[in-house]
């Protein structure tokens, strides 16, 4: 005989009061990071219809309402049919979500987003549901552009809320479906956020915080500043002393320490490719530059009011992307910038050591004349570019005057450690403004061979220096691709 197990009513209600309170949790600790634009939250928030679980307001884009739907057990998936179910005499909760949007449009500027979280997992076979995309949490491209028997679901479920397709669409661009998130990857993504907001994320400190949310929902409703919130875990005494922020940039693929991050900026979408190891041009390099100025300038002012100036950044990313970081957070605007190293955290503040055997070679031509000329840059510290570069430049700037910089032995083992990177990168940059002050080249052109964290703390010292281009090593001898511009 087979025994099925399914939880009572009252666990069914406990569960799925376990995973509202963990989901607005998750979100008063997001907050508290200083890449958050939410600028109110608001618990079980008075007159938004049947999406009031949680409330956010941001200073930029829309409005967010949620409602939470957790689920028992997976003999129920989410399809078309639990959408649309009916209880007796009431509406299904497709209905009741379009409902509250309506009711929620006419005290917004921009049509608000409802946001559906459930338990449930999506039943393969689901008509429409089964065959949407994953990556934005919503069907409305799924149904605008189908065919068929998907043209047919556009229909059905326009007549299901009573409404036009065209109005149909305008809801779905506003519905957003989380969905197959447990409990306990709930549980997980607040431990997550919690470390990226420094505050406590063991189970006692969740359970604390959850613990407060539960409170807030018994109370009347309140709506809260990200400053509340911030008061609030001080008087739960869930702040952890402070350590090392981290920043993460994301550009060859998707780095998991993100979740917990202070801070982090995503790229993946601005570059060619899927496979990471073939990611290395932007597709449109003009927008991919102007996004990433844009991005390290709004991120320098969070972190600035949030009192950040010293944090480690993570990758992945090519050595381009490792400068351009390093040089907006110079030493000039008052940052120290840290990375992992073979040997451990490299950092800015490192005291350069008094091993300076950097040799810097010009031109053999005496009688090249580097005034006016735009100077190429080749720094061999892991492998010796110089003659790779060389080839680059004879086809793409004649005109360039190469300055090569090389350590003794080019190779992993050629710095041996954060204070030797200052002291060839300080070394390199010292004699680098004595030729510009004798030459004045109008820009100059940087190729690296280094190590990551080398490449960031190089960038961190390169002020007083001409407009640089920094370039991509496209992993073929003598090719290169232009990468970033940046001007101190």
């Amino acid at each position: 005989m087979i025994i099925q197990t399914t939880r009572a009513p009252s666990g069914a209600r406990l569960l799925g009061d376990d995973v509202q309170h963990l989901v607005v949790w998750y979100h008063v600790l997001r907050t508290q990071r200083a890449d958050s634009t939410i600028v109110e939250l608001a618990v079980e928030a008075a007159q938004a219809g049947n999406v009031d679980d949680l409330t956010l307001r941001r200073a930029t884009g829309p409005d967010e309402y949620w409602q939470v739907k957790a689920s028992v057990d997976a003999t129920s998936p989410l399809t078309e049919e639990w959408l649309f179910a009916r209880p007796e005499k009431g509406c299904s909760l497709l209905q009741r979500l379009y409902a509250s949007w309506v009711k929620l449009l006419s005290r917004h500027e921009q049509p608000p987003k409802v946001v559906l979280a459930t338990t449930k997992a999506i039943g393969p076979n689901d008509e429409v549901l089964g065959a949407r995309a994953t990556t934005d949490a919503r069907i409305v491209e799924t149904l605008r552009y189908g065919t068929g028997a998907l043209a047919a679901a556009r229909r059905r479920w326009a007549d299901h809320l009573q409404v036009d397709e065209a109005r149909l669409l305008e809801f779905l661009e506003c519905l957003e479906i989380r969905h197959a998130l447990s409990e306990a990857e709930w549980r997980e993504k607040v431990q997550d956020a919690a470390a990226g907001a420094r505050v406590r994320a063991d189970p006692h400190g969740v359970a604390v915080g959850v613990q407060q949310v539960r409170e807030w929902v018994k109370a009347p409703r309140q709506t809260f500043t990200p400053a509340q919130l911030a008061a609030t875990i001080d008087e739960l005494k869930l702040r952890i002393p402070a350590g090392r922020p981290l920043f993460v940039a994301q550009g060859l693929e998707r780095n998991p320490r993100a979740d917990s991050a202070t801070y982090f900026v995503d790229w993946t979408d601005l570059f060619e490719g899927y496979d990471p190891r073939e990611r290395r041009t932007f597709a449109n390099p003009a927008a991919a530059r102007e996004r990433i100025v844009t991005d390290l300038a709004t991120a320098r002012r969070r972190l600035r009011a949030a009192d950040i100036d010293d944090f480690e950044v993570d990758g992945p990313m090519r050595l381009p992307l490792w400068f351009a970081i390093g040089a907006h957070f110079g030493s000039t605007a008052g940052f120290t910038v840290s990375a992992q190293a073979r040997d451990g955290l490299w950092s800015s503040s490192v005291t350069p050591s008094d091993q300076k055997d950097l040799r810097i070679d010009l031109p053999d031509d005496e009688l090249s004349n580097p005034h006016g000329r735009p100077w190429a840059v080749s720094v061999s510290f892991a492998t010796d570019i110089a003659e790779d570069v060389e080839e680059y430049l004879s086809q793409a700037q004649p005109n360039a005057y190469h300055i090569r910089a090389r350590l003794p032995a080019p190779g992993r083992a050629a710095l041996a450690s954060a204070s030797h990177a200052q002291a060839v990168i300080f070394q390199l940059r010292e004699e680098l403004r004595a030729f510009r002050q004798r030459f004045r080249p109008p820009e100059l052109h940087l190729f690296m061979a280094m190590p990551a964290a080398c490449a960031l703390l190089l960038g961190h010292a390169w002020d007083r220096m001409p407009i640089t281009w920094t370039y991509w090593d496209m992993g073929e001898p003598g090719r290169y691709a232009t990468a970033l511009r940046v001007t101190n």
